[in-house]
């Protein structure tokens, strides 16, 4: 490990969604299924699959990464708690247990980790950055995509905004992974793979490395927005400019709202997609950087066909 690139690591709050009584998304999965975890059921006695398993999982392995490389870390929770290794009361209580652990510690970036839930053929990987995040925050959300598509093959959904509350009131770069979707049968039953968890704890810890490499300015250590307010306010702290939201706006909803202002926004290019194709009969060329390979047929992206990747030393920019 290049003791240049540890140096360079920033000190990273690592925060393992929901716990406790707050189980987060559930799986089904053929009954009997080993995940290296805490065995779980439902009511009826079937072999189930606890979000909030899988997050701790990947969290406790992503925190080991970013460690052996040099940086410094901080996690929320460490077992099967609320934020803070406290018994869980309510969800709002939670997150602001995991927000103030964050701020008060002063990290450099906020990683939250999480796993989807929607229908049972919803497949991929994305990831959020707030509404009115920096472009710090932007920046290292497109980079630990474009890692865990890469490392998952798992659709790419893309980069999102969202107004969560770990998003929205934590005073660094903050984002939140979805890896998968556990209301998915077959996406369930890859995260209950210890080796796959193993693989998305790498590829976000390869994201908030190749981050940290770019030495993107740091926004100020502020609150992303504060307001909403329904009338103008006379005057906002200092740091912020007010903004008219539109009625549709999930943060604003139409009234005025403080973002902040005056940091340097650095220059953001478009992440070249993970994957290419797939095709059923081989192509003659790919664009530079890529590489093609020959997909299995139970393969999520290619079945069967030929696709193309992004190459041994090419980047994902």
């Amino acid at each position: 490990m290049p003791a240049a690139a540890s140096a360079a690591l920033p000190r990273v709050a690592v925060d393992p969604g929901h716990g406790g009584a707050d189980t987060g998304a559930v799986g089904r999965l053929p009954a009997g299924t080993p995940t290296g975890m805490t065995p779980r059921a439902d009511a009826q006695g079937r072999t189930v699959l606890y979000e909030k398993d899988v997050n701790l999982d990947i969290a406790v392995r992503l925190d080991a990464w970013l460690r052996a490389r040099g940086a410094r870390t901080l996690m929320t929770r460490t077992g099967d708690l609320a934020g803070g290794d406290r018994p869980f009361t309510t969800t709002g209580a939670d997150l602001k247990a995991r927000v103030d652990m964050a701020n008060e510690a002063g990290v450099e970036l906020f990683v939250s980790v999480h796993n989807n839930a929607l229908g049972a053929t919803t497949s991929g990987t994305e990831t959020f950055h707030y509404y009115y995040s920096s472009a710090a925050a932007r920046v290292l959300a497109s980079d630990v995509q474009a890692a865990v598509v890469a490392a998952l093959g798992l659709p790419d959904r893309g980069v999102k905004s969202a107004g969560f509350y770990v998003l929205r009131h934590t005073r660094m770069p903050a984002i939140l992974v979805e890896g998968g979707f556990l209301t998915n049968p077959s996406e369930a039953l890859l995260l209950a793979s210890p080796d796959v968890r193993q693989r998305i704890a790498e590829a976000i810890g390869r994201g908030v490395e190749r981050y940290a490499a770019r030495d993107v300015v740091a926004p100020p250590r502020l609150p992303a927005t504060i307001g909403p307010w329904k009338t103008k306010p006379k005057r906002v702290p200092a740091g912020y400019r007010l903004v008219k939201t539109g009625r549709t706006n999930p943060v604003g909803r139409g009234g005025w709202l403080a973002v902040v202002a005056g940091f340097r926004q650095p220059v953001v290019t478009r992440a070249r997609p993970a994957t290419i194709g797939p095709w059923s009969t081989r192509p003659r060329s790919v664009p530079a950087g890529y590489r093609l390979v020959k997909t299995g047929r139970a393969n999520q992206v290619g079945r069967g066909g030929w696709l193309a990747v992004l190459g041994a030393g090419a980047t994902s920019r």
